[in-house]
């Protein structure tokens, strides 16, 4: 492995092993059978043409509800509300590394971004640029970097993104449709969110 972009000194400062015990993920019904599976596609950390994917969870159930369907849909909104079908048409996934195995994170939490010598856009901007650039840089010059451990810019809580080489490392402990999940009435009510029906 060479140097590149970011040398290995900063990736070693930065590197964690986490084992992961429980964390959430949000997918479309349709990618359920195949509940960790994660083909290249635009994203914060993978812009989807170069040969990799990424899959993101976070420990928090809310937090992977904000960033996977909430967003930034209620910038300059009075209504606090979302489409129906933006849940219904989604599942949850609850996932773990399976065990005595871990996954191999650089850790972008706090300043992360700044001991790395990465841009703080990585994580923090709307637009995805320079995530997508550093996904790029890490997947290709450090293969054995699993992702990113980084802070939701939504919620400020912790975040996993990934890489798909590490897929095999990751077990689904349950799967359901998100409509139903047992903690989703309390997110609604805590984050004042209201539900467009059709």
């Amino acid at each position: 492995m060479t140097a590149g972009l970011y040398p290995r000194k900063r990736i070693e400062a930065q590197r964690v092993e986490q084992n992961i015990s429980s964390s959430h993920r949000i997918i479309w019904l349709t990618s359920m059978a195949r509940p960790l599976d994660c083909g290249p596609a635009p994203s914060r950390f993978c812009d989807g043409v170069s040969g990799y994917g990424v899959i993101y969870a976070a420990p928090q159930f809310d937090t992977a509800f904000i960033e996977t369907v909430v967003r930034d849909r209620f910038v300059h909104r009075h209504r606090r509300a979302v489409p129906f079908g933006d849940i219904s048409e989604r599942g949850w996934v609850e996932l773990a590394t399976r065990t005595n195995e871990a996954v191999v994170l650089l850790d972008l939490t706090g300043r992360g971004c700044l001991a790395l010598g990465a841009p703080t856009d990585a994580v923090t901007a709307r637009n995805h640029a320079a995530g997508r650039a550093l996904g790029r840089a890490i997947y290709r010059e450090h293969e054995d970097i699993d992702g990113f451990l980084y802070s939701s810019r939504l919620t400020g809580a912790d975040c996993y993104a990934i890489f798909d080489r590490a897929v095999p490392r990751l077990a689904a402990l349950g799967t359901g449709e998100l409509k139903d999940h047992a903690a989703l009435a309390g997110v609604l009510r805590d984050q004042h969110i209201g539900l467009i029906r059709d």
